[in-house]
């Protein structure tokens, strides 16, 4: 069947972290959203729906997928927040066995829906975006029992059930482990890719979860790694203590990471701490950079969403840092608060740090605003040195949100100008 994966508009709630990605490339488990979609429902085609100015992005990313279609065939649509594990995937099969067009709902979101093309072109696509509409033309059933993600704070709730759930299921676990390694629990749950190097003197926890170590990485003792945690391919830890955390593909890893997950060439190289939180693609988090993630009352954490403080039911959780962030040594970012794309960061963080700003407040520096030149000069510095070229799509993309994000700028008076810290 052909499948319709969509944005709605709850990408807004996860600023910064959908500025330079559509909300179905988020990272939640092994894999991004989207991917996941695909290797559980095996789609005959898949299309992907997503705000206009990230089509040449997602283009580039994922050839494979289109991003428009003509045709309007009998399509089941898929919600791209939502992650398709075991119990939604038995939901998607029920939907699929029905012998009309329907469509789960939770609120006032659109889950999942199956939908004929007579329908579709009776109407148009546009209805899957309003559960109002929709349900004069299908029957709705009303669900709560699943993983869709409304808030940045869902993330961090819902990936460890989600990576011990896809550890578990992974076919390959094997036990290829050194000599002077020390494993705490069964050995049938560690994968360790035969590229791979690990140090004796490394211990692996297996107690509470799996724990997946892929091509060529590099582990220095003495590490504690305690899962469930995933460690992609090509990253290096240096002597690290790593727990129930994902650590993207081609990362650098020191220190204490704990209940986070971190995408892709990113660094966290030195001592310091990072706890329940998400950080981006291409970020660069300085010795001793360390993030709260627990408030001294052992309150309620909340969260600023679209201008509203709202209650995240949490006790813990930590920070969440956009694409191509540089944080100096000894940051420390207070808890809850989301760092904008690009921004550099530099001592005491108390509030949320709009995208291309450099923020020194602590330090006595007035907010200034990033060149965007500069930002790409430095962009690309970056990433030569792990062999990766700026690519054209990428670099419009980065020019298109330093464009939409100017208004967060001017509203906490930063300046443009010259960057003096005296």
């Amino acid at each position: 069947m052909k499948i319709i994966v969509f944005e709605d508009d709850v990408y807004v709630n996860l600023f910064p972290l959908t500025y330079t990605r559509a909300s179905f490339e988020l990272r939640i488990g092994i894999k991004t959203i989207l991917e996941n979609i695909i290797e559980k429902l095996r789609p005959e085609k898949i299309i992907a729906l997503a705000r206009k100015h990230l089509k040449r992005v997602l283009e580039e990313r994922y050839p494979e997928v289109k991003m428009e279609d003509g045709t309007l065939d009998d399509v089941l649509v898929v919600n791209g927040l939502l992650y398709i594990g075991r119990k939604e995937s038995e939901m998607i099969k029920n939907l699929l066995s029905e012998g009309r067009d329907k469509a789960l709902v939770t609120g006032k979101r659109l889950v999942a829906a199956k939908l004929s093309g007579e329908n579709l072109r009776e109407r148009s696509l546009e209805i899957i975006y309003d559960v109002e509409s929709l349900r004069k033309y299908l029957e709705i059933e009303y669900t709560e029992d699943l993983r869709l993600i409304s808030y940045p704070w869902d993330i961090i709730n819902y990936f460890p059930e989600i990576l011990k759930e896809e550890l578990s299921d992974y076919k390959e676990l094997s036990s290829n482990i050194s000599n002077g390694v020390y494993v705490r629990g069964d050995k049938k749950h560690i994968y360790i890719d035969d590229k791979s190097t690990i140090e004796p003197g490394t211990v692996i926890d297996v107690r509470n979860g799996p724990v997946y170590i892929g091509k060529n990485v590099e582990i220095e003792s003495p590490t504690r790694i305690i899962g469930p945690c995933y460690i992609g391919d090509n990253s290096i830890i240096f002597g690290a203590r790593v727990e129930s955390s994902i650590i993207g593909e081609e990362c650098r890893i020191g220190g204490e990471v704990v209940h986070s997950i971190i995408h892709r060439y990113s660094n966290k190289r030195h001592f310091g701490f990072l706890g329940h939180s998400y950080v981006g693609e291409w970020v660069n988090l300085g010795a001793g950079f360390t993030n709260s993630n627990l408030k001294n009352t052992y309150g309620e954490v909340r969260m600023y969403i679209r201008g509203q403080n709202i209650g995240t039911g949490n006790t813990f959780l930590g920070c969440f840092i956009g694409d191509h962030v540089r944080a100096s040594i000894g940051t420390l970012v207070y808890t809850a608060k989301k760092i904008g794309v690009a921004s550099h960061i530099h001592g005491v963080i108390s509030e949320d740090v709009p995208s291309f700003i450099f923020y020194a407040k602590s330090l006595g520096v007035e907010l200034i605003e990033l060149d965007i030149e500069s930002v790409l000069k430095s962009v690309k510095r970056m990433m030569s040195r792990r062999g990766v070229s700026l690519k054209p799509a990428e670099e419009e993309l980065l020019r298109k949100v330093y464009e939409e994000t100017s208004g967060e700028r001017s509203l906490i008076g930063a300046r443009k100008g010259e960057i003096t810290i005296k």
